[in-house]
C-alpha cells in the first residue's frame, strides 16, 4: 500500500515549514510565554497566503475540501509550537458549518476566517464528562432562544466576533452562534498558556436563524464537531512528538558519556526506537481518520483511535525526552520544556487515554 503524499501535499509541508521556521524562532516565543498567545502578524501571513483555506470548498474561497491538506497545518503549528489557537475556528466553526448549513448568513462566516477573522467555539463544560449532551440550557419561545450555561476551555473567546455553542432543548441538542458580545468573557490558566476562556451565557438571547444546520441535525452536527476537532487535536500533537523526537535524536547523537555518544549505548537507542516507533503509528491512525471524515459524518471509532494514541505519544515522547536529555530538558533557554506543555494540553483535552479507550470499549462491544 502506498502512504506517500500527494505533491501538492508535499508543496503545502514545504511552503509552512519556510514560513514557520522564519516566524517561530525562539526570540519570537518567547514574546509569548508569559503573555496573551496569539500572534496576529502570523495569522496575518497565514491568512494572505491562502493556508486558512485548506479543507475549505473552493466556492466559498478555500483550497478544496481534504482534511488531510488542513492536519497538514496543524501538525505543522505544533511542530514549530507556533503562538495561534486555531482548532475552535478553523476545525469546529468553518467545518461544522461547512458541512451542514445552506444558510448565506452562515456561510459568509467562513470566507470570514479565511480572510483572518476570528469565530470560535464553545462546546466543552466544566464537570461534564459528556459534550454529547450539554447542560446549557436554550428555551425556546417562538422565533427566540434564551440560553443559561456555562462552557469553558473557548479559544479566543475574547478576541471572537461569534462563538458557536452547543445546547439541550425541548427540541433536542443544537448548535447556535452567539454573538460573544452578549457572553461573559474570563480568561483561564493553561498548562501551556494557550488563549482559552470560560464563556457564561446568562438568559442570552438569540434569533431561530442564529441556529446553523437544519430541524433535527443538532446531534448528528456536534458528534462531527467533536470527532473532527478531536483528529486535527490529534495532528497538532503528531506535529509536538514529532519536534520531540527529532530533539531526542539530535541530543542523544551530540551528548557524550565515557568518551561515546549517548545515542550508542543500547538502552539508550531503544528508548528512541520506541518513541519513534509511537509516532509513525500516531501518524497512521491521523491519516486514516482524516481520509475516512472526508466521506463519512460518523467515524467516531477513527476518531477515538486517533485521540487514544494522540494521549499515548504525548505522555510517552514528552517523558522519554525529558529522561534522555537529563537536566537540560527543564531549562528555559532550550526548547523541549515548551513542547512538554504543549504535549500534556493534547494529552488530556478532550479526555485522557483510558477515558476514550472506555468509549471506544463500548461502541465495539455494542457493534457501532
Amino acid at each position: 500500500m502506498d502512504f506517500s503524499e500527494l505533491s501538492h501535499q508535499s508543496e503545502i509541508r514545504d511552503s509552512l515549514d519556510k514560513i514557520l521556521i522564519e516566524q517561530c524562532i525562539t526570540e519570537n516565543l518567547k514574546k509569548f510565554d508569559d503573555k496573551f498567545k496569539h500572534d496576529e502578524e502570523l495569522l496575518s501571513l497565514l491568512a494572505t497566503n491562502g493556508y486558512l483555506g485548506l479543507g475549505i470548498k473552493e466556492k466559498y474561497g478555500g483550497t478544496g475540501e481534504n482534511l488531510y491538506d488542513l492536519g497538514i497545518l496543524f501538525e505543522k503549528l505544533g511542530y514549530h509550537a507556533a503562538p495561534l489557537s486555531l482548532i475552535g475556528c478553523l476545525v469546529d466553526v468553518a467545518q461544522t458549518i461547512q458541512k451542514f448549513s445552506d444558510d448565506e448568513r452562515h456561510l459568509s462566516l467562513i470566507t470570514s476566517i479565511i480572510e483572518g477573522n476570528i469565530h470560535t467555539s464553545a462546546i466543552l463544560e466544566p464537570l461534564n464528562q459528556d459534550p454529547e449532551n450539554p447542560r446549557t440550557k436554550a428555551e425556546i419561545t417562538g422565533n427566540q432562544l434564551t440560553i443559561t450555561g456555562t462552557k469553558y476551555l473557548s479559544e479566543l473567546a475574547s478576541k471572537s466576533k461569534n462563538i458557536l455553542v452547543s445546547v439541550n432543548s425541548h427540541e433536542g441538542v443544537l448548535l447556535v452562534l452567539v454573538d460573544s458580545n452578549k457572553t461573559d468573557i474570563s480568561e483561564l490558566r493553561t498548562t501551556a498558556n494557550s488563549p482559552s476562556f470560560k464563556v457564561d451565557l446568562n438568559s442570552v438571547c438569540v434569533d431561530r436563524s442564529s441556529i446553523i444546520h437544519t430541524e433535527g441535525r443538532g446531534l448528528e452536527a456536534l458528534r462531527y464537531l467533536i470527532q473532527i476537532n478531536m483528529v486535527m487535536r490529534s495532528y497538532l500533537a503528531l506535529g509536538v512528538t514529532e519536534k520531540m523526537t527529532s530533539l531526542i535524536a539530535a541530543y542523544t547523537s551530540e551528548r557524550k558519556q565515557f568518551d561515546r555518544v549517548i545515542a550508542s549505548f543500547q538502552a539508550v537507542s531503544h528508548r528512541a526506537a520506541d518513541c519513534f516507533i509511537d509516532l509513525e503509528c500516531l501518524r497512521l491512525v491521523n491519516q486514516q481518520a482524516a481520509i475516512n471524515l472526508n466521506s463519512n459524518l460518523d467515524c467516531e471509532n477513527d476518531a477515538l483511535v486517533a485521540k487514544i494514541w494522540a494521549s499515548n505519544a504525548a505522555h510517552k515522547i514528552s517523558y522519554s525526552a525529558q529522561h534522555l536529555h537529563g537536566g537540560i530538558g527543564a531549562d528555559k533557554d532550550y526548547l523541549l520544556w515548551r513542547y512538554c506543555l504543549l504535549a500534556k494540553e493534547c494529552e488530556l483535552i478532550n479526555g485522557s487515554s483510558s477515558q476514550n479507550i472506555e468509549r471506544l470499549g463500548l461502541n465495539i462491544t455494542s457493534n457501532q
